[in-house]
């Protein structure tokens, strides 16, 4: 009896799925797996642009190489309820089977460093107790706030925003100069929106098993906290996408874009511009928008939840400048911004600090995220008006006036899922409709988790579901 499978979406979720089905049905010629992407090339945001000796990353730049705030033992607990070994993410297994383990390249320890612009100053991330205790823009009884968090009470409600959780337990400036920043860094999202038992499982559990953060810290630490450092390629993020692209070459079809998906006497049917074919299992790997398009003749119902996925825009401008143009040249990792400072300038990275080669020597790049939840009228730009904006914020901040020797530039309309309520009540009736439709599986970003790790975790645990 033989068997056929396709996946519609050639991005980290679809390669990693088609890898996974690969190595599942090894040996098995009577299974076939077939990628369709509808652009020419695989890897959606994963793209690493090599100019003049730089190198510059239009999506995510890196993933953590261990699983931060895990229950310890052999076995840990994903913030999505996933398993992974050891505390380690799949995403490190996945590199080994790519014979990739050498091209492994980990953030530097000054990169560890991590600021918070306020006025146009940067403020030192605290990492510490003395170091909140240190933190000028606080005032003494905010910090003193901070420390009751043990006597809070835990929360009630699992539609609780993110904004509202550390406001409740830690307090309104904490939430304010703190955890709304790491929403818009992370999600491009709005803290006040963006509910955190789906955004931040792991925080969210923490509190309802252990009554409070600070416990919670002290417990887990007894036992060994893990560390994760951020961690890429040396030719940049693409090479992971390259690298399953190139093994299974055979095994996708590029510029087959999918119209539509469709059932009927017991097999989907799946149209492009080019084709039909006809699959047992279907893997939509696409943004929620394109798979509410792709499946809505055959499941209405489905396709209206997928359609209230909303999305937040981003633009990311990559700039090169000589060391010298800058007085006190930019040190450790980059900054945030908080939404309170009024700007549409979410945050800067500074890539060259953060891993080795990206610029020549004497140089610095600075990738400037614009945009997010609360700056849609950032479609309406120009590029130049956003490299405009990007190099304002450079030149009001760090302090100088030269100018970029090079830029690199791009532009997500739909970027980055928003887990709010809509997307939380969503998700919920998107699983209960699936049942309905044996053989079909959505598996992308707007689901479980937004990093290159849930991504990655998230196709082994689908293809591992797969019936035959």
């Amino acid at each position: 009896m033989s068997k056929s499978i396709l996946i519609i979406g050639g991005g980290i979720s679809g390669l990693a799925v088609l890898h996974y089905l690969k190595q599942k049905y090894a040996g098995r010629p009577d299974v076939e797996v077939l990628l369709l992407e509808k652009d020419a090339a695989a890897g959606g945001t994963v793209r690493s642009v090599v100019r003049n000796g730089c190198l510059f990353e239009t999506g995510p730049n890196g993933f953590l190489d261990s699983s931060p705030l895990r229950p310890i033992g052999s076995l840990r607990e994903g913030p999505n309820g996933q398993r992974e070994p050891n505390g380690k993410p799949r995403t490190l297994e996945l590199v080994a089977e790519l014979g990739l383990v050498g091209e492994l390249v980990k953030a530097g320890r000054d990169a560890q460093v991590r600021y918070i612009c306020l006025n146009n100053v940067l403020h030192p991330f605290p990492m510490s107790p003395g170091g909140l205790f240190g933190f000028r823009p606080m005032r003494l009884r905010e910090k003193l706030r901070v420390f009751a968090e043990p006597f809070v009470a835990r929360g009630t409600d699992p539609g609780e925003s993110v904004y509202g959780f550390g406001a409740r337990r830690l307090g309104e400036k904490f939430s304010r100069l703190f955890l709304d920043p790491m929403v818009s860094g992370i999600y491009g999202g709005d803290a006040r929106e963006t509910v955190l038992k789906a955004a931040f499982g792991r925080i969210h559990e923490l509190e309802q098993r252990y009554g409070s953060l600070f416990k919670a810290m002290m417990r887990l630490r007894k036992g060994g906290m893990p560390k994760g450092t951020l961690t890429s390629f040396h030719r940049g993020q693409a090479q992971l996408t390259d690298a399953l692209a190139r093994r299974y070459q055979t095994d996708i079809r590029f510029n087959e874009e999918v119209r539509s998906v469709t059932r009927s006497s017991g097999c989907f049917a799946v149209v492009t511009a080019a084709a039909r074919y006809e699959a047992d299992e279907v893997f939509v790997c696409a943004p929620a928008h394109q798979a509410a398009t792709i499946i809505k003749e055959m499941s209405p119902a489905l396709a209206g939840e997928l359609e209230k996925v909303r999305y937040s825009p981003m633009a990311v401008i990559g700039m090169v400048f000589p060391r010298k143009a800058f007085q006190r040249p930019p040190a450790g990792f980059g900054y945030l911004i908080p939404s309170s400072e009024g700007k549409e300038v979410l945050g800067v990275l500074f890539e060259s600090n953060i891993f080795p080669g990206r610029c020549g020597e004497g140089e610095i790049l600075l990738r400037i995220m614009a945009g997010g939840a609360r700056h849609l009228d950032i479609l309406s730009r120009s590029r130049e008006e956003l490299i405009a904006l990007a190099l304002k914020e450079i030149r009001t901040t760090l302090k100088t006036d030269a100018a970029p020797v090079e830029t690199f530039f791009a532009q997500w309309p739909k970027a980055i899922p928003q887990y709010d309520r809509a997307c939380v009540a969503a998700e919920a009736k998107i699983a209960e409709e699936l049942n309905r439709w044996p053989g079909l599986y959505l598996v992308a970003n707007y689901r479980k988790g937004v990093s290159l790790n849930d991504c990655v975790e998230n196709a082994y645990q689908s293809a591992q579901r797969a019936s035959f």
